[in-house]
This record gives structure tokens, sequence and C-alpha cells, in this order.
């Protein structure tokens, strides 16, 4: 299970492992969407919005199917640190606060809300530096190509605090996200395993949960945790990527993508708001929402999914 409980038989070093194991597996399979997304976000109000159909033919025949995984090298680091720091900032606080007191039951999802949020807060600030180089990589892979040189790019183009814009729409972002995602998914997934386990004879009841049931119950409890933190967070999320390239600069020898071309730069969060309701209207900042919801959706489900089988293979592995 995700979170502390009082049986839990995995030190959080282990989870860890588990952690990195479902960050590595997410973010390979969700990457092109990924792709998408930034490109969606970042490209300026057009009178007719290509659909997500139209950017996909137009990044495959002007830069080949290996487009779709730009940064994806930077991404899987971004994935493991993001992943693993996520679930063992949220293991480490949901122990302390459930193992130090008797928590009321109707307290529980405020305090895994809280944890939640201490979880997204760490895990922004840990990986702002490598998100700002992995979204210039997908727009302009040339000119931020690999980690080192896309390090010294971005220092050229803004100094030390480039590396950090967005942080602050990635913190306000992430930190209730993350905790509107945990606290969303606790109360959802008990719900779900209560209701498959009525389903189970008095003897198999006293049984272990059975792995299918705790799959199902997971796939199921992150979509929805998914769906509902994305929703409510991401007028920050696309502020947070418009932030990001504020400093950056297309240089004529490296080729330049169309769908790369004319982006929408911030400079501020409150100006980024303003400036994108004023000229795209409310709607403007939910921009991107159709494909960040595919991505949000399959993210979840993928890596509650899979952190849930990494835990369940480590247990199996470390009683031999």
């Amino acid at each position: 299970m995700v979170g502390f409980t009082k049986d839990e038989d995995m030190t959080p070093h282990q989870k860890i492992i588990a952690g990195c194991i479902s960050g590595i597996v997410t973010r390979f399979l969700t990457q092109p969407l990924d792709v998408l997304k930034i490109r969606t976000q970042l490209e300026r109000r057009k009178r007719r919005q290509r659909t997500l159909i139209e950017t996909s033919r137009k990044i495959f025949f002007e830069e080949g199917m290996t487009a779709f995984w730009h940064g994806h090298y930077l991404g899987q680091v971004h994935s493991i640190l993001s992943t693993s720091s996520q679930f063992y900032v949220y293991e480490l606080t949901t122990r302390y606060a459930f193992q130090s007191s008797s928590v009321e039951p109707e307290y529980k999802n405020i305090l895994q809300f809280l944890c939640g949020i201490c979880a997204g807060t760490c895990s922004a600030t840990l990986v702002t530096p490598l998100e700002v180089i992995r979204v210039r990589q997908m727009i302009v892979q040339q000119q931020y190509k690999g980690l080192f040189n896309g390090a010294k790019a971005v220092y050229r183009s803004g100094g030390l605090f480039a590396f950090y814009e967005g942080w602050t729409a990635g913190v306000l972002m992430l930190g209730p996200q993350v905790g509107i995602t945990f606290s969303v998914f606790g109360f959802v997934q008990p719900i779900i395993l209560e209701y498959l386990d009525s389903y189970r004879t008095k003897e198999e009841i006293k049984a272990p949960t059975r792995p299918e049931h705790l799959l199902l119950a997971t796939s199921i409890a992150g979509l929805v945790a998914g769906f509902i933190s994305k929703v409510a967070m991401y007028p920050f999320d696309l502020a947070k990527r418009r932030l990001q390239i504020s400093s950056h600069k297309a240089e004529d020898k490296f080729f330049t993508p169309s769908t790369s071309r004319n982006l929408v730069k911030c400079t501020t969060l409150i100006q980024c708001i303003v400036d994108t309701v004023k000229i795209e209207g409310y709607f403007g900042l939910y921009r991107g929402l159709q494909v960040t919801i595919y991505k949000a959706l399959s993210t979840n489900i993928l890596t509650f999914s899979t952190y849930e089988l990494s835990c369940h293979l480590l247990r199996e592995l470390w009683k031999r």
C-alpha cells in the first residue's frame, strides 16, 4: 500500500527502489505525450489552434520519430528523482504523522494532503533545474542537447537564476497537486478494495489482499487522483512552463521546428496569469489541457500500478 501502515514490512529505502522502478517505466511510456504537451502549452495563440494529430504529424515529418523522445534521458533522471523523492518524503511524513499519535479517521485525509504537500514541495525544489533544461531540449533539441551542454546553454542565457525559472509556480502547483493526488488516492483505493472484498468468502478475507484486486483498485484510484489533481492545479503548470523558457533565445545556427517558433514567454507568475487571461481569455489558462489529462491519467495509473507491483516483487525477493 502507498503510505505508512501499522503492519508495514518494507523500509523507506526499499520503497525508494520501488519508486525508482516506477519512475523509469512511467517516463518511457509517457514521454511522447509530454513532448506534445509542452509544444501545445508554449505555442502562441493562433486563429485556429492545431489539433493533437496535426501537431504530431508536424513533429514527425519535420524531426522524425525520435523527436517524441527528445529530453528522454534527462527525463528519466528527472522522473527517478521526482517520483522516488515524492514517495520517500510521503512515506517519512505519513510514518511520523500516523505513528507518533492516534489519528481520528476524519483527519486522516487532511494529514495525507499535508504530507503530500511536503512531498511535492521537496520534489519541485529538487528537480526544477533538470526541468528547465529538459523543457528546452523538447522545444529545441540541438541547442540544448545533452545534460552538460544543456546546462551551459541555460547558464549562458540567464545565469544561475535561469535554472530556477518557474520554481515558484512549480512549488505552488506540485505541492498541492501531490497533496491532492495522495489524499484522493488514499481515499479511493480502500473503497475499491472494500468493494472487491465483498465478493470474497470469509476464508479468503482472512488472507492478504489478492494482487489482481490491489492492481485494479490502484489503477482506478490513480486515474481518479490524477484527473482531479491535474485539473485543479493546471493553470500553475501552464505558467511554470512559460516561465521556464523566459530566458531562452533561439540561435540561428540551430534548427528550430515550426512548432517551437513564436513561443509564449513570461517573466513573473502574476504577469503570466494576467497576460494569458487578457490575451486568450480564462480558457487560455487551460491551453493544452486535453493532452495533459491524457498524460496525467496514464502517468498516475502507471506510477501507482508499477509502484505497487515493484513493492510486491521486492517483498517476494526479500523473503527468499
